[in-house]
This record gives C-alpha cells, structure tokens and sequence, in this order.
C-alpha cells in the first residue's frame, strides 16, 4: 500500500491531494474551463514534490492551491490545474521544465500527456487525422490522441505532445480553443489511476512501470539515414549483445504513414521477417490509427534499433524509387 510519496513527512490530503473528479466543468458550457487535466508518471510526480515536498507546497503557494496531484499505489498520477487558461498555462510554464529535466531526453524537450473527453477526441484528430498532422509540422510536435479511452469506464482519452516546451504550450492553447468550441457529448466519468490496468498502456496512453522516456516515438523520416549499428556482425547477420554489464533492451515507438507499411512488410512479410533477423529486434506492427497512421514498436538493444530502423528506412526508399521510375 503507498502511503504517501514522503514516508513520514505528515501532510493533510487537504494539502497535498484531491479527488480528480471532485472538481468537474459544466459541459453544458463548454467555454468556461476551470479544469486542466494531465496524466503525469510516477517519477515526474516525485520530481515536482521535490525533496520533502517542499518544491509542490511552494509552487501551491504561489498560484494559490490551483494545482493537485492525485495519489495512488500505481506507476502513473493525475495532475491537475484550477482556474482559467492563462493562469493554468502559466502554471504549466512552471511544471515542464522540472518534467523536462526528470525525464532527460534532452533540454527543453518534454513529453505531455493531456487528458481530453472522448467525444472531443474527433475535433482534435480532424477528419482522417488532418488536424493531428497539422499539429505536427505547425508546432514541430511528436503528437498522437491515443485510441482507447482510459481504464475504469471513464470518458477520458489521453493526447500526448512531445517536443520543445514553448510548442507544447503553444499548441495546447490551440487543442483548448478548439475543445471550448466542440461541446461535450454524454457524460463526464474521470480516470482515477487508482484503477490502474498496467496490461492496456500502449492502447491508452499510459505508463508502465519505471517508464523510460526515452524510449522515444518518433515521426519516421524515410529520407533521414541513420549511422549504422557499430553492434552489429555483418559477417554471420546476428546482432552482437554485450556482456552482462552491457545496455538493457529499451522498446522505440516509430510512426509511419499507414501507406509506407506494405513497403516494410514486403511481399507476403518477407522483408520485416528479414529486417527482425539482421537487426535482432522484436518489430510489432499496431492496427492502423483513425489518422490512418501506424505505430511500429521496435525492442532491442539500442544499436540494435537504430540498425532496424536503418533497414525500415532502406525498404522504403528502395519501394519509392521503384514506384517514381515505375
């Protein structure tokens, strides 16, 4: 049982903690937002509490109580902001750069985890997937709304912003304009992550435990070459692995345009099955998304993976070529 981040440091759920569904908007005036949602790790909880908690009350202090974070004996938080826009992101302007240097992909770069209702999920993606991309090259943002909705029967899907964090603050005032415009539909049912279901993570945005941030979803860039795996033997075509003092596996997540697929799968899956086994990765392919994208996951060594994808980008330069001179 988790009895609190701080074993002995005596603070009152007043202080410190809140029922996230305590505090629910009127969706019958969908202008008027008072709540802002964020699904948050575990570890980027510890990094805003800071030592004794210290870091969480001051920043409490500063914008007034408008800020609670969830508690819960599971891998993942929720984080949340009283108050209207401005005041919610200039508290936000506060937050990401201590999730940044917690999750230390590299400075100024973040990931967040937005929480939006699932009738509004549509409005953000756009008709097939076309405000999603704009995100992406208007914001210069990883972006995804994740399919399915959070665990326990609830309402709420998660959209994941990554990159800089001047961007994630831009394109969220852009993702709530249009949120404040698109009415809500049924009813509000708020994920309370005491609920947990660790085995649908992929599928809804959440965290697993010890989540590693960077293991990074990336846009995949056909044209960009990545350096070939030092790791790798060319002459047996098997991945060396280190001793036991080596690297761990760390799992990638590449989004590709669901039109690349056939190019990497390769007639009847001949060219994955030869890419798994020169690059000695485990390559899953997800369903396609409403965006009509696709999430490969890639698990391995990270050399390993940065010779997959080498390979990914290979087979889909070879199909585009053959496809122009064709």
């Amino acid at each position: 049982m988790d009895h609190g981040m701080y074993p002995g440091n005596k603070r009152s759920n007043e202080e410190i903690l809140s029922n996230p569904n305590d505090h629910k908007r009127n969706r019958n005036a969908p202008s008027v937002r008072t709540e802002y949602r964020f699904l948050i790790a575990v570890s980027d909880a510890y990094a805003i509490f800071g030592r004794n908690g210290e870091n969480y009350q001051s920043i409490r202090n500063k914008y007034h109580n408008q800020i609670d974070i969830s508690q819960a004996p599971t891998p993942e938080r929720i984080l949340v902001f009283y108050g209207d826009e401005d005041r919610a992101m200039t508290i936000l302007g506060d937050i990401l750069p201590i999730m940044a240097q917690n999750q230390g992909v590299r400075p100024g770069f973040v990931e967040l985890r937005a929480m939006i209702h699932s009738s509004q999920a549509g409005a953000v993606i756009g008709k097939s997937g076309d405000r999603i991309k704009e995100f992406r090259q208007k914001y210069n943002l990883d972006t995804k709304v994740f399919p399915n909705p959070t665990p326990g029967d609830t309402t709420e899907r998660v959209l994941s912003l990554r990159g800089e964090l001047p961007n994630i603050i831009e394109c969220l005032r852009e993702v709530y304009s249009i949120l404040d415009q698109t009415p809500i539909r049924g009813p509000i049912r708020n994920y309370d992550p005491t609920v947990y279901d660790g085995a649908d993570v992929e599928r809804y945005g959440g965290f697993m435990e010890n989540h590693d941030f960077q293991a990074t979803r990336t846009r995949f860039n056909p044209n960009h070459h990545q350096q070939h795996n030092n790791n790798y033997n060319h002459r047996n075509n098997q991945p060396y692995y280190p001793s036991n003092n080596g690297p761990m596996p760390t799992t990638t997540l590449v989004t590709i345009p669901n039109s690349l697929s056939s190019s990497i799968l390769g007639p009847r899956c001949s060219r994955i099955a030869q890419i798994r086994q020169q690059s000695g990765c485990v390559i899953k392919f997800d369903d396609p998304l409403p965006s009509n994208d696709r999430i490969i996951s890639i698990i391995g060594l990270p050399n390993n993976i940065i010779h997959a994808q080498y390979l990914m980008q290979t087979a889909v330069k070879q199909w585009t070529n053959s496809t122009i001179s064709s």
